[in-house]
């Protein structure tokens, strides 16, 4: 009996392959979040009415409510690969972070470099969403903005996170992507990072790619997956709490 209970024990403990479900952790609750966001309405300057506005706000909602529960089922996985552990200099980048964010924002190169080659209107029009003009009731305008900052602080940099430098980045370096450590990856890694980052922020890249492969050095330095997760945590909390300061809403 102790022989066959040993051996239960240890076909429990070992690691699941790639083949297995343990990818979806890491890309599932991502997915969800870009499916959510894909089927919010189009706030330009003529569409910004009670209705849009309205689904927008629950859409928001139903994008913490979806995405918490997928990280919080799944959370014993992502603690097995990534024991928490940080250090003080995933604060430092995540504050360094929003400063370089801002200010490459703010020189508008992207928007420059297309108006150069004729290619001025290539970029959408980034409307910012203002709530506190734009929901009347102050019990919806302060709910909305705690679930915003929920999602922009805290869900965003997990989801986000777990998909490029949890399975992503590890993906392009092996296949067999869960027996890669965060501190192996090279220069690559940071390549394939500001690529992402150009990608997801096209009216953003100079300050996505300088921002990504920012974080990606802190990763591969520290090879510490919760810093990145701070790092991002505090650039966003940062950008959001600017936005409302400074009315840069087109930065939300």
């Amino acid at each position: 009996m102790s022989d066959g209970l040993n051996d239960n024990l240890q076909k429990s403990v070992q690691p699941l392959s790639v083949a297995e479900p343990f990818v979806w952790p890491f890309v599932v609750p991502f997915v969800a979040y870009m499916v959510i966001a894909s089927r919010a309405p189009s706030l330009t300057h003529e569409s910004i009415d009670d209705v849009a506005v309205s689904g927008y706000f629950n859409l928001v909602i139903v994008q913490v409510v979806v995405t918490l529960a997928m990280v919080v089922f799944w959370m014993r996985h992502y603690l097995a690969e990534f024991p928490f552990r940080i250090d003080i200099w995933g604060v430092v980048v995540g504050v360094v972070g929003v400063v370089v964010w801002v200010g490459l924002c703010g020189l508008q190169v992207e928007k420059q470099v297309l108006e150069f080659v004729g290619m001025g209107d290539w970029l959408p029009e980034r409307v910012g969403f203002n709530p506190l003009d734009q929901i009347s009731d102050s019990g919806r305008r302060y709910a909305f903005l705690f679930f915003r900052f929920t999602m922009l602080a805290m869900m965003v940099p997990i989801l986000e996170e777990l998909f490029l430098r949890g399975f992503l980045l590890r993906f392009l370096e092996n296949p067999d992507w869960n027996t890669v450590k965060l501190a192996q990856l090279g220069m690559s890694s940071v390549w394939a990072a500001v690529v992402y980052g150009v990608l997801t922020h096209p009216g953003e890249a100079l300050a996505a790619s300088v921002w990504f492969g920012m974080v990606t050095v802190l990763m591969i330095r520290t090879g510490k997956f919760w810093n990145c997760v701070v790092a991002h945590a505090i650039t966003n909390l940062l950008l959001g709490i600017y936005v409302i300061y400074s009315g840069a809403w087109h930065l939300w």
